[in-house]
C-alpha cells in the first residue's frame, strides 16, 4: 500500500512523529509550510485567530497531489485546540484524493480540544475514508510503543471504526 504523510510542523515535535511513522511505514514524507511565515507573536495574534476560525492558510507544495497513493495521513500541531492554518491549507490543495483511506495525528503539549474530531471532517469533507486519529502529547512524542499504534492503524488496509482521542 503506497502511502504518503502530510504534516505541518512549527516546532519539530510534529515532524519527528511524521519521520518516525515514515521510517516504519516506508511512506513518502511531505511537509507543507505556509507561505505567510508567523513569528512568536504573530503566531498568537494571527496564526491562532485562524486556526480557530478554521481559516485555510496558502501553503507551499500547493496543489498536493495524492492520486498515486492508497492512503494519505495527515499531522498537524494543536494551537489553541484547533489544527493549524497550514494544515487547513494542505487538506484544501489536496488533489485526487477521493475514496483513499486516511490517518490523522496530532501532537500537543497541554489539551487537544476537538482537533482530532476537526481534522477527521476536514478529511472526510474531501472523501477520505478515515480509519482513525491520534493525538500525541508530549509525553509521547518518545513512546514508541505508543506511536506504533498509528504504525499499525496506517497499515491496516481496510476502514474500520476505531474510536477518535
Amino acid at each position: 500500500m503506497r502511502t504518503v504523510i502530510i504534516y505541518h510542523s512549527d516546532t519539530g515535535h510534529t515532524k519527528a512523529v511524521a519521520e518516525y511513522l515514515a521510517r516504519q511505514t516506508g511512506a513518502d514524507l511531505v511537509r507543507v509550510r505556509p507561505r505567510f511565515r508567523y513569528n512568536p507573536v504573530s503566531r498568537v495574534i494571527v496564526g491562532i485567530r485562524r486556526a480557530i476560525s478554521r481559516t485555510p492558510e496558502p501553503v507551499d507544495p500547493s496543489p498536493i497531489d495524492v492520486s498515486g497513493y492508497d492512503c494519505i495521513v495527515v499531522g498537524s500541531p494543536v494551537w489553541a485546540g484547533h489544527p493549524t492554518p497550514a494544515i487547513n491549507g494542505a487538506i484544501a490543495a489536496l488533489q485526487g484524493c477521493d475514496g483513499k483511506q486516511g490517518v490523522a495525528f496530532l501532537t500537543c503539549f497541554v489539551a487537544s480540544g476537538e482537533a482530532a474530531t476537526m481534522l477527521r471532517d476536514a478529511l472526510q469533507d474531501r472523501d477520505v475514508a478515515v480509519k482513525g486519529s491520534v493525538t500525541v502529547h508530549g509525553s509521547e512524542q518518545d513512546d514508541y510503543v505508543y506511536l506504533d499504534r498509528l504504525v499499525s492503524m496506517i497499515r491496516e488496509p481496510q476502514r474500520r471504526e476505531i474510536p477518535v482521542e
